[in-house]
């Protein structure tokens, strides 16, 4: 039986920004299996007799558990862990002695144990965890006007939640981190854009409560539907052709399946789903040109 975090309470964290932006949540595997260590060598049905006396059927029961059996535990950590507490040539007398839970090596079988049976390890971010762990358990591509309209993405505060992102990314070594960063940083910008877009639409209290549902229902769709048609409404609301955003291709990538593209020191390369070559992005010319568009969309706010 493999570990499955859908049988089990698992603890998340919120992963906060400088200004307050909500990344998504976060999961210390290590900490969930220390504390819940008894439990889960109990569901596995996993004994360990620590400083216990053993018999010689006793220790063979032992080492005949499968998670002995169909690993390299008991070679790597084990050998020495066995102390002969009482030689006899009866072998029903011969007596064992197992480590105790604070020998150095312990920690080491546990751990073992624990992958043995596939639970996780490390620290997983927003887009490693499973559904039901992530708090955001939709996509942002299905919040509707009605969120927008109350949650807006401020371009003011934009900014700085790119730069936490991308120092975050800098600072990681993990690949998997790094492209579930970078995923992070083009659904906000994608949100940020729609916050944009429905800050312009107006809102006519003389219009029919009737009129507004057919109104949003539009927006929605809009917003829901690809770049093309986000675009050709900022045309519409602000009198501006919308800023250029050439990651389009690499987010959707990244959304697509997140494991595909790679990162290698500065370079993203990804597959584009549209055409089915090939391309590589820089890292940080992401960041600047996120950047940029941010800066672009202020000056025509600015402008109105």
């Amino acid at each position: 039986m493999l570990f499955d975090p859908r049988d089990w309470e698992i603890e998340t964290e919120i992963e906060v920004g400088n200004d307050d932006f909500i990344f998504g949540n976060y999961v210390d595997w290590n900490r969930f299996r220390h504390k819940n260590e008894d439990e889960l060598l109990d569901f596995f049905g996993v004994e360990l007799p620590w400083d216990k006396t053993l018999t010689l059927y006793e220790y063979i029961e032992f080492v005949s558990q499968d998670v002995f059996q169909n690993s390299d535990i008991c070679k790597n950590f084990l050998k020495d862990g066995f102390l002969i507490e009482e030689k006899s040539e009866i072998l029903s007398d011969i007596l064992i002695k197992f480590i105790s839970r604070t020998s150095e090596v312990s920690d080491d079988i546990i751990s073992n144990i624990f992958d043995y049976y596939g639970v996780p390890s490390g620290i997983d971010y927003e887009y490693e965890l499973p559904e039901h762990l992530r708090y955001w358990q939709k996509d942002f591509s299905e919040f509707d006007y009605g969120y927008y309209r109350k949650y807006p993405i401020k371009v003011e505060e934009y900014e700085e939640t790119i730069n936490d992102i991308f120092d975050k990314i800098a600072s990681n070594a993990d690949v998997l981190t790094k492209k579930s960063l970078v995923l992070s940083s083009l659904i906000i910008t994608e949100s940020m854009f729609k916050s944009v877009l429905v800050e312009k639409i107006p809102q006519d209290n003389e219009v029919s409560e009737f009129g507004k549902e057919i109104l949003q229902a539009e927006v929605d769709r809009i917003l829901r539907g690809n770049n093309e048609g986000k675009n050709k409404l900022f045309k519409k609301l602000y009198n501006n052709k919308a800023p250029s955003q050439n990651w389009i291709d690499l987010r959707n990538s990244l959304a697509h399946d997140i494991e595909s593209p790679s990162i290698c020191g500065n370079e993203i390369t990804y597959l584009n789903l549209k055409t089915d070559i090939e391309e590589k992005y820089s890292v940080s010319d992401l960041k600047e040109h996120l950047i940029e568009f941010c800066n672009n969309l202020k000056n025509i706010i600015c402008s109105q």
